[in-house]
């Protein structure tokens, strides 16, 4: 039986919270181009929309695409304590399903036509909050272990 190594329990809780910090700060600065985009959408007003403003939410949300992969491989590669391989497996297919799901909502984004794939646009936004749910599930495991 391998034993306890709290070095090794300290390292991974502190990665797990860095990677939840920056899950946390990348989601703060993408919502506001969120809420624009989404204000635009309701009225009908995607297409009066200044094109700058839409290339510009565009450019964001692949901003945090790139930064939720990045979260996705390093709890993929990280050295998990045996107490914790099954919930850690599970929390790391969540978080890069939540990655790829929002990479479907940047990749709905259309900026030649400006345009939104509104199918794609909507199970996008269904899809991370299933995922974000799974992910939340599985620190609580975590941290109330």
């Amino acid at each position: 039986m391998a034993k306890f190594n709290p070095k090794q329990m300290e390292y991974y809780v502190t990665t797990l919270q860095d990677v939840l910090t920056k899950t946390q700060e990348t989601a703060d600065h993408v919502s506001p181009f969120f809420v624009k985009l989404n204000d635009a959408k309701e009225a009908g007003k995607l297409a009066d929309m200044d094109k700058a403003a839409f290339v510009e939410i565009k450019a964001e949300f692949d901003d945090a695409v790139s930064n939720y992969q990045e979260n996705a491989k390093t709890l993929a590669g990280l050295q998990v304590p045996v107490r914790f391989l099954g919930v850690h497996k599970t929390l790391a297919k969540a978080y890069q399903d939540y990655a790829n799901a929002t990479e479907m909502m940047a990749d709905s984004l259309n900026e030649k036509d400006q345009t939104i794939n509104e199918a794609n646009f909507k199970q996008s936004e269904e899809d991370q909050a299933t995922f974000l749910n799974k992910i939340q599930a599985q620190v609580a495991k975590i941290f109330g272990a």
